[in-house]
């Protein structure tokens, strides 16, 4: 693609759309643009270039002011994207990705993506009387992805809030922003200044990691949905080299890992007989705790061996269980159970 295509495209990309010019107040400076720019381009070219490749195109750029206080503005949506390699297979990965990648990329790119979600749809629409088409447009009624069953009702993240959360993080810009307390109805008075380092979506719940140079080394974690008045800041990231984020979240209390080593659990798995006879095999058969574990059958059921990181998630799973798995080992864990067992016996007597 020619240096003045790309120019052009960058362009589209970054200015902001005005749908009424009469109206109009708001635009971009030449300087916001070329600093978005060098965000996209390599090689930014000089303001002459900028202003060159914005006049030529009256029908798509407009702006508002003059001299050095003009501020640029588009007035057409980007271009639809060209798919030239666009087939049946094609069109329902891009409906896959639609249906669960929501919250795994950054708002600018799901921006520009709407367009070819839009594409997709319509290609498959066009080709309706071909079988492979028919097939393709019914296969997202067979397949469902469910988050997690905790809890109910996910909480809501406003979508300029994850716009600008995750731009920051993309760009690598510092992010201001105010947080909402656990049990507060308001967000606290202190605005925090951080690095985004990370998103993190547990069983649809979001999550953002971020740090600060005024606490090095620690980081924060921040639910998604309790942001509010978020702007990226002008300030570069500031890295943290030391970051990884799969030890952190198996560290990381909040998100229900605690910070202990593993741990080897045993359990006494039951699986009484079925009214043919046979004995009902229990899914944790199927659901594995841990890739390498060991199970023994016995008298009843199996001897369960397995190493796990203790979390919330296990407890849970244990007691979504309770009536049919017994915790033989560690010692901890099985007073801990016996102790809820018999509060839950008292209360229910």
């Amino acid at each position: 693609m020619a240096k003045a295509s790309i120019l052009r495209d960058k362009l589209l990309t970054i200015l902001p759309l005005v749908d009424d010019e009469s109206t109009n107040a708001s635009g971009m400076s030449m300087s916001e643009i070329t600093r978005r720019l060098a965000m996209h381009m390599a090689e930014v070219p000089s303001d002459r270039h900028i202003r060159r490749a914005l006049l030529d195109m009256t029908d798509a750029f407009g702006s508002v002011g003059s001299t050095r206080s003009t501020k640029w503005y588009r007035t057409i949506s980007r271009p639809q994207a060209e798919i030239s390699n666009m087939t049946v297979n094609v069109a329902m990965a891009i409906n896959a990705v639609r249906r669960v990648a929501a919250h795994h990329l950054p708002g600018v790119v799901w921006e520009d993506l709407e367009k070819t979600f839009h594409i997709a749809d319509r290609y498959l629409a066009s080709h309706s009387g071909s079988p492979d088409s028919e097939r393709g447009q019914a296969w997202s009624r067979k397949t469902l992805r469910i988050d997690g069953s905790q809890p109910v009702v996910l909480p809501k993240v406003d979508p300029g809030v994850y716009k600008a959360v995750t731009e920051a993080l993309f760009y690598d810009r510092q992010l201001v922003f105010s947080n909402r307390p656990f049990g507060e109805e308001q967000p606290s008075a202190r605005t925090y200044t951080m690095t985004p380092l990370a998103l993190v979506d547990r069983a649809g719940v979001l999550y953002l990691v971020a740090w600060g140079s005024r606490r090095p080394g620690q980081r924060f974690l921040f639910r998604m949905d309790r942001l509010s008045n978020v702007r990226i800041s002008e300030q570069a990231g500031e890295p943290d080299p030391t970051f990884d984020l799969h030890d952190y979240v198996m560290n990381e209390e909040a998100l229900n890992f605690g910070s202990d080593d593993d741990i080897e659990i045993q359990l006494f798995v039951c699986e009484p007989l079925r009214t043919d006879g046979k004995p009902r095999r229990h899914p944790l058969r199927e659901f594995r705790l841990c890739e390498d574990q060991l199970a023994e059958d016995a008298d009843g059921g199996f001897l369960l061996r397995a190493k796990v990181k203790p979390s919330v998630m296990l407890w849970q799973l244990l007691h979504s269980h309770a009536s049919s798995v017994e915790v033989i080992a560690p010692d901890w864990i099985r007073k801990r159970f016996r102790d809820e067992a018999l509060m839950l016996a008292e209360r229910y007597r």
